[in-house]
């Protein structure tokens, strides 16, 4: 019942991910709406709401198999939430392909809406993921809602010059993908 309740929230127009994870579910038989995530406080002095926040759940699931239309079809990565997915990647390797063949690849074989099809349940807006990353080792780019070939992907880098301890990617997942960072970006 609830994942059930979770996903109707979702899919609401007027709701949709970020609102949930946010305001919570209401349920039948609860005084108050079922919060599925604690932000960072902004003050450390409620022992109730750190212990929340510190139990929040950032999972990383490779290929994962999302598509209700094409059971075949996997997505690279996805982050998840407390269980809510809030970011798809695809990755690339600069040996064989580029961050635009990842961007292409939202672009004409991701799309949320496919037709004759249902809904992609993490590719949709509202309900889906919040973003969606083309990664490879030199480039990083997003977009906050797939549209099929209208799509815009937007740059994510931070000059990328090459780097001595890794990819020029690498600030992606040490940084932005980090615990604190995320929550913060969501929180916003």
């Amino acid at each position: 019942m609830l994942a059930e309740r979770v996903r109707k929230s979702l899919n609401l127009p007027d709701r949709g991910t970020l609102d949930v994870l946010r305001r919570g579910v209401e349920m039948l038989g609860l005084k108050e709406p079922l919060m599925l995530a604690q932000f960072k406080p902004a003050l450390a002095i409620n022992p109730a709401i750190q212990a929340n926040y510190a139990a929040n759940r950032l999972r990383v699931v490779r290929q994962v198999c999302h598509s209700p239309n094409n059971p075949k079809e996997e997505l690279d990565l996805v982050l998840f939430l407390n269980g809510i997915p809030v970011a798809t990647v695809e990755l690339k390797s600069d040996f064989t392909q580029s961050v635009q063949d990842a961007v292409d690849q939202y672009r004409f074989d991701r799309h949320p809406q496919p037709k004759g099809g249902v809904l992609e349940p993490l590719l949709g807006f509202p309900g889906g993921a919040l973003v969606h990353f083309a990664v490879s080792q030199s480039e990083v780019m997003m977009t906050t809602r797939l549209a099929g070939p209208a799509t815009n992907f937007l740059p994510f880098n931070r000059g990328n010059a090459p780097n001595p301890e890794g990819f020029s990617s690498a600030y992606l997942w040490q940084e932005v993908w980090g615990r604190e960072s995320w929550l913060d970006i969501l929180h916003r």
